[in-house]
């Protein structure tokens, strides 16, 4: 029962934004939504009583009317809270009309002169109500209008002198009544309650931001002006405007600028350009001065702070720990692991290879969630881990092994057999490594991969061979990988695509190419924008070689960026050659909604050349998940509000399609290739299908089928249900030329005949 009552309170709480926590909703400050919504609420919740019995009583001697009367007030609220939030204003408006009807049918209704009077005295409640909801003006004018009711109110004047006589209904005294005391004595009062407690939340907050202003002002004297530290005030232009005792001290007597206006030039030969620090070393009177400056970030009209650090005694300190740590370097063993370090580890290796060419061979143990181990359990657990592991393999391993370390999430060991001996080795070895390692009183979960290099030649180094092991760790998600030289080529390979990709997006290597989406008839109704690259190095690429390759080096949102660009140009030529232009889809990856300037750039270069956002379809891939996806929700809505389409791409592919399906604002689906193909054949996939197009129908989605390759396959996907199409059978990606005449032709087969004709 307390359960309950405590969801009504706070669903309650909500309906009626008691809290002032998000200010303004479409403009429209929170506290008078809530006001407006009080009045509504309180005044036809309490009238119910009343409206029941008057009703009933009405019903009872044949007043049909005032039934219905009852129920269009009903109505209007309902409306009202309705679209209390959305259309404030005009809604405000109606309330205030509503008051206007209600007073207006009392003195109509009421023939008792008595009781006809108290329909002016309700519309005396419009000025105190206007001026709660709508501002001074309207209430001013409300309170100007009242001086009609008050004048009728004088004189006595009564509307029910214009309609027939009726029979009064019983109890209609104290129904009035009560409906003027509940509207006075609690209505009212509680929205000018609401109100007041807006004023008072807002002054509340003007007194702590008047006690932070003071607050920061002691903090500006103790930090600036009061200070040890010598602070300086200094502008964009680098001129010292102020500074404290402790500068003056430091830097006037140290350093004798030179008089007139100074300047930061005039004491340091260099400076921070922007926020953050930078060591000058100077020479004064003979003597090494080293001095740390901290530039803060502008504020004040464009000042800024800079903080100057006498660090010369720090300066010489880190000289000389620098010295001590090329001196550990040197050493044998890695401080913090106490196992040998790589430096030894290398020679080690290099008298093995002179002696035992054949069987020395290298294991890499790479602990895989070394960050979440120091994050969650220190950066001393790492080293304590690396040591336990160390331990296992020694007590599980009694031949001769040479155990190092040479990286912090690293276990390196040096054997005298072959690698495929060792891979057994090792599999038997992980099988009954335990999944938690106790260090102290703490279980750490650990999880590696593990590579394995031998030589492959006699002139391969010891550095080579560490450094293959290490690559092969992150060959594969396999738990051992071997050392391939075919897989190193790979990535290499992969290295140099990467690099001629980013210089292909400055030199104009990069082009569009439009594939239709079409009904089964051949009628057009979109284009999918595809990347071609044609390299002046490599020469043609196809995209499933340079995608992979591109998502994997993280410049798919520069790739995304310049798609944009071109694509709004060729929609913009188009418009001005006055083609009549179908939307035209772009393929969005997880990664574009990570890059904070994804969004910003596609509005503003449709608005930079007027290009209504709704030909422009974002084909979001189902598998391509983004790294922060509240945001690529948030962003995937808004861009939706603008008006671009939002459609999931390859569906079926991957594992999180429904969830999107739910989630995202989707307007279109386009079924993965794999439960296109031979669907004519297999019933099973034509089950899948009929599936997805049930259920796409009951979100209100299109369905494209996306890969169509034969007519059988069409005619079958759209026996299902499928409406649009899209693959070779109908057309291949068109260059621009090829798309402009598939625009005016409007249908891919009449474009067909007529290159046929043009040939």
């Amino acid at each position: 029962m307390q359960k309950t009552i405590r969801y009504l309170k706070k669903a309650l709480t909500q309906y009626l934004l008691l809290s002032d926590e998000e200010g303004a909703i479409h403009g429209i400050e929170k506290w008078q939504i809530s006001a407006l919504r009080i009045l509504i609420v309180t005044a036809y919740t309490l009238y119910t009583v009343i409206a029941a019995a008057s009703s009933i009583n009405a019903l009872q001697i044949g007043y049909y009317w005032l039934a219905v009367l009852t129920s269009c007030f009903y109505l209007s609220a309902a409306i009202q809270l309705k679209l209390s939030k959305t259309h404030y204003t005009p809604i405000a408006y109606s309330l205030l009309v509503s008051i206007i009807a209600c007073a207006l049918s009392i003195n109509i209704i009421s023939q008792n002169p008595n009781l006809a009077v108290f329909g002016p005295v309700l519309v005396f409640s419009l000025p105190v109500t206007a001026f709660i909801l709508l501002g001074a003006r309207v209430g001013f004018i409300c309170m100007f209008l009242n001086i009609i009711p008050f004048v009728a109110l004088l004189n006595g004047y009564q509307l029910s002198h214009y309609f027939p006589p009726h029979e009064l209904l019983d109890n209609a005294y104290e129904y009035v009544i009560t409906l003027i005391f509940l509207f006075f004595n609690i209505c009212m009062p509680l929205a000018v309650a609401r109100s007041s407690l807006a004023a008072r939340r807002l002054n509340n907050k003007l007194i702590e931001t008047n006690t932070d202003l003071q607050a920061q002002n002691e903090f500006f004297k103790t930090l600036f002006v009061d200070a040890d530290i010598a602070k300086l005030v200094v502008s964009n232009t680098g001129l010292i405007l102020e500074m404290n005792l402790a500068a003056e001290t430091l830097l006037r007597s140290t350093l004798k600028p030179t008089s007139g206006d100074l300047y930061v030039a005039d004491l340091f030969s260099e400076s921070p350009s922007q926020a953050g620090e930078k060591v000058v070393n100077l020479s004064v009177d003979g003597r090494f001065k080293a001095f740390k400056l901290t530039r803060s970030a502008e504020f004040n009209h464009n000042n800024y702070f800079l903080t100057v650090h006498d660090v010369t005694a720090k300066a010489l300190l880190h000289k000389t720990l620098a010295a001590h740590t090329a001196l550990n370097k040197r050493q044998k063993t890695d401080i913090a692991t106490g196992l040998p370090n790589r430096l030894w580890l290398e020679k080690k290796l290099d008298s093995l290879l002179v002696s035992k060419l054949k069987e020395v061979c290298v294991i890499a143990f790479k602990i895989t969630n070394a960050q979440f181990i120091e994050q969650k359990y220190g950066f001393t657990a790492l080293p304590l881990v690396l040591q336990k592991l160390a331990q296992h393999w020694q007590n599980e391993n009694q031949s001769d092994s040479v155990l190092g370390s040479i990286s912090s999430n690293n276990l390196t060991i040096i054997r005298e057999l072959s690698a495929e001996y060792n891979r057994a080795l090792i599999a038997l070895f992980i099988e009954q490594l335990p999944k938690m390692f106790d260090i102290g009183e703490q279980s750490i979960p650990v999880e590696f991969r593990v590579g394995i290099s031998s030589p492959d030649s006699a002139k391969c180094s010891a550095q080579q061979l560490l450094k293959n092991a290490l690559y092969a760790v992150d060959s594969s998600l396999s738990l051992i990988n071997c050392y391939e030289t075919s897989s190193l080529e790979q990535f290499i390979e992969n290295q140099e695509i990467s690099i001629l990709l980013n210089e292909a997006l400055t030199t104009n290597e990069l082009r569009l190419v439009y594939q239709p989406k079409v009904t089964q008839d051949g009628s057009i109704t979109g284009l999918e924008a595809l990347l071609r690259w044609e390299s002046s190095i490599i020469g043609s690429v196809s995209p499933k070689v340079f995608i992979p390759i591109a998502e994997q080096s993280g410049i798919i949102p520069d790739i995304t960026r310049w798609l944009i660009t071109c694509l709004c140009e060729q929609l913009s030529e188009w418009k001005q050659q006055g083609l009549d232009i179908v939307p035209v889809g772009i393929n969005v990856s997880g990664l574009d909604f990570d890059h904070t300037g994804f969004k910003k750039h596609l509005v503003y270069s449709l608005l930079e050349r007027s290009i209504n956002p709704n030909l422009v379809e974002l084909e979001l891939t189902e598998s391509e998940v983004s790294i922060d996806v509240s945001n690529a929700l948030r962003t995937t809505k808004d861009l939706a509000d603008w008006g671009f389409t939002i459609t999931l791409d390859d569906f079926g592919k991957g594992y999180s399609g429904l969830s999107k399906l739910i989630s995202y604002p989707v307007k279109r689906v386009k079924i993965d290739r794999q439960f296109v193909k031979n669907i004519h054949l297999d019933k099973k996939k034509s089950k899948v299908v009929e599936a997805i197009v049930a259920m796409c129908r009951v979100f209100d989605i299109e369905v494209l089928a996306e890969g169509t390759e034969n007519f059988e396959e069409v005619n079958k996907l759209a026996e299902l249900g499928c409406a649009e199409f899209q693959g070779f059978i109908f057309s291949r990606p068109l260059e621009v030329i090829q798309t402009e005449q598939l625009l005016l032709n409007k249908n891919v087969f009449a474009n067909e005949k007529k290159s046929l004709n043009t040939q």
